[in-house]
C-alpha cells in the first residue's frame, strides 16, 4: 500500500462532480449510505426521562470516474514508516502529519520526520500504533494512541500523555472530536471519554443495561456537534443525541439490525449521513 497525494488541476465547485473522489471511501468501507432524515431531532423532550427513538432511510451513492484529478504517490522509498497510513492532519503551519501503524510521520512536501516510541524518554510517543490523529481549534495535535492520549507539544517536539483507563478491558483512541466549549470526546470500544484539555480530567461514560438512557453499547466509533449545539454518538448500532450535562441518552436513531455504525456526517442542509458495516465482518475502520 502507498499513501496518495491528491492535486487537483483546476477548481472545482462543491457539486456533484466533486462527490465522486470523496464517496469513494464510503462506498468502498460500507457499501451503502444512510441518511436520518425521518427522527425530527427540533421536537420537543417530553421531560419523562425517555429515550425517543426514530429509523434511518438507507441509500446508495454512485461512484462516477473523475477526469479533473491527478495523484502523486509517498512510500516507504520516500521515507514514509510504514505502508498504512490511516489517519492524516494538516497543523497550523502546514505540515501534513500521517498516522501509520509503525509511528507518527510528518512531512514538509519534501522530507518526512517519524516520531517513535521511545521506552527510555517518557516524554516520546506512547505506542507504536496511531489509531487517530486530530487538531483542535488551538491548533494542537492529539495522537489517539493504545490506553493514552498524546497531545503534541511543538516548540519541543515532546508528547504529553493522558491516560485513557477503562480497567482490564483493552483500550485505545479510535477517533476524537471538539465540541464548541473545548472538551475533546474519545471514541473507544470501552465506552466514550470526555477530556478537559486545560485540567486533565476525564469523564468515562459507558453503557448499563439497568439504565435505558445510558449510551446503548460500549462500541463507541464516533462523535459528532451538530450545527445546532446537539451531541451525537455512533455506538453499536445506532446514532443517539448525547446529553453532555446529564450523561444520559436523549434519542437514539436505529441504523438497522445486525449492522455497526462506523462514521457519520452533517452536511451543509443539516442531513446526517451514516457509514455501516455488518457486524459479521469484525474489522475496524477510522472515522
Amino acid at each position: 500500500m502507498q499513501l496518495c497525494q491528491l492535486e487537483t488541476r483546476k477548481p472545482t465547485r462543491c457539486g456533484w462532480k466533486a462527490i465522486p473522489a470523496l464517496a469513494l471511501p464510503l462506498i468502498f468501507f460500507s457499501a451503502s449510505v444512510s441518511a436520518a432524515q425521518e427522527y425530527n431531532p427540533t421536537a420537543p423532550k417530553t421531560g419523562t426521562g425517555e429515550v425517543q427513538s426514530g429509523i434511518a432511510r438507507s441509500m446508495r451513492i454512485p461512484v462516477i470516474d473523475g477526469d479533473d484529478i491527478r495523484f502523486s504517490r509517498l512510500s516507504t522509498a520516500q521515507g514514509l514508516s510504514q505502508t498504512q497510513a490511516n489517519e492524516i492532519v494538516q497543523d497550523d503551519q502546514g505540515f501534513m502529519w500521517f498516522g501509520t501503524q509503525y509511528g507518527l510521520d510528518r512531512y514538509d512536501g519534501y522530507e518526512f520526520k517519524v516520531f517513535t516510541q521511545d521506552p527510555a524518554r517518557e516524554n516520546s510517543l506512547s505506542c507504536v500504533y496511531i489509531h487517530s490523529l486530530f487538531k483542535d481549534r488551538s491548533g494542537s495535535l492529539w495522537v489517539g494512541c493504545d490506553q493514552f492520549l498524546d497531545r503534541f507539544d511543538s516548540l519541543h517536539e515532546t508528547f504529553t500523555h493522558y491516560r485513557i483507563d477503562a480497567g482490564e478491558a483493552a483500550n485505545y483512541v479510535s477517533q476524537i472530536s471538539e465540541d464548541r466549549t473545548g472538551m475533546l470526546w474519545l471514541a473507544t470500544g470501552s465506552g466514550l471519554f470526555r477530556l478537559n484539555p486545560d485540567t486533565g480530567q476525564i469523564i468515562h461514560y459507558v453503557h448499563d443495561p439497568a439504565k435505558p438512557s445510558s449510551l446503548g453499547s460500549n462500541q463507541v466509533r464516533c462523535t459528532l456537534e451538530d450545527r445546532t449545539g446537539r451531541f451525537w454518538v455512533a455506538a453499536g448500532e445506532n446514532l443517539e443525541e448525547f446529553d453532555r450535562e446529564s450523561g444520559r441518552v436523549l434519542s437514539r436513531v436505529r441504523v438497522s439490525d445486525g449492522l455497526r455504525v462506523i462514521s457519520f456526517y452533517e452536511d451543509h442542509l443539516g442531513t446526517f449521513w451514516i457509514t455501516y458495516i455488518t457486524n459479521k465482518s469484525g474489522s475496524h475502520f477510522p472515522c
